[in-house]
């Protein structure tokens, strides 16, 4: 009996051994394959770790450092974004359908870079009939010069505006349109002036809050983390 429980014992020192080993790096490919599919990219690195190991087949992780580059964060792509965690239980269930939630974690903060580049592809995507957009940030203002069609016509247009929270979205937020052709004038207007949502943290499925958002030259940057409660 003793021997059969000494067998025993040496078998799940030996598994766990195996398992601290092994586990943590299956786990990073697999949150680096489901994390590409979620955010459109290939670009993703990710560092976890479990204490033990064997938890991580739970869900249960005891530190998450994850990294993805040119990215699609919500609606805008974003050049870099961060996201790391302490103590975070990840939903398997959503992992196995291609999914990335956090049930809850006991620390959880997130980064993102926004280039000029990134910011025009949006308002290419979003901006009605527009056709070409470059875009130039700076600490006061967003700067987009382009050109639009409509009717046959082509105008030039100029937009100026700055990006703002508003109920834990971040939003590009248009505060002046200028046109060049007149005749067109009137009925770009209406198409132009708005909000347009770059990111709603509330369908992200992570419980984290938005702390700051910087504009600064050529990029603007926001942060966001999980709060008492959440």
């Amino acid at each position: 009996m003793r021997k059969t429980l000494t067998i025993f014992c040496l078998l799940f020192i030996i598994l766990l051994g195996l398992s601290q080993m092994f586990l943590p790096s299956v786990a990073e490919k697999t949150l680096e394959s489901r994390l590409g599919e979620v955010l459109k990219t290939e670009r993703v690195t990710a560092k976890v770790s479990g204490g033990p190991a064997i938890l991580l087949l739970f869900g249960h992780f005891a530190h998450v450092d994850l990294t993805a580059e040119n990215a699609l964060l919500g609606d805008v792509r974003v050049a870099k974004a961060t996201l790391t965690g302490k103590a975070v239980d990840l939903s398997i269930d959503g992992l196995t359908r291609g999914k990335f939630a956090v049930k809850n974690a006991a620390d959880l903060r997130v980064d993102a870079l926004v280039t000029a580049e990134d910011l025009a592809d949006l308002l290419r995507r979003k901006v009605d009939r527009l056709q070409s957009a470059r875009v130039e940030i700076t600490p006061e203002l967003i700067l987009m010069d382009g050109q639009v069609k409509i009717f046959g016509q082509t105008a030039d247009i100029h937009i100026e505006g700055k990006v703002l929270e508003d109920d834990n979205s971040i939003l590009f937020h248009m505060t002046r349109l200028d046109i060049k052709n007149a005749l067109l004038g009137r009925a770009l207007t209406g198409n132009f002036f708005g909000d347009i949502e770059m990111v709603d943290l509330r369908r992200l499925d992570l419980p984290v809050t938005l702390d700051a958002i910087e504009q600064k030259s050529g990029a603007v940057l926001f942060s966001a983390s999980r709060h008492e409660g959440q």
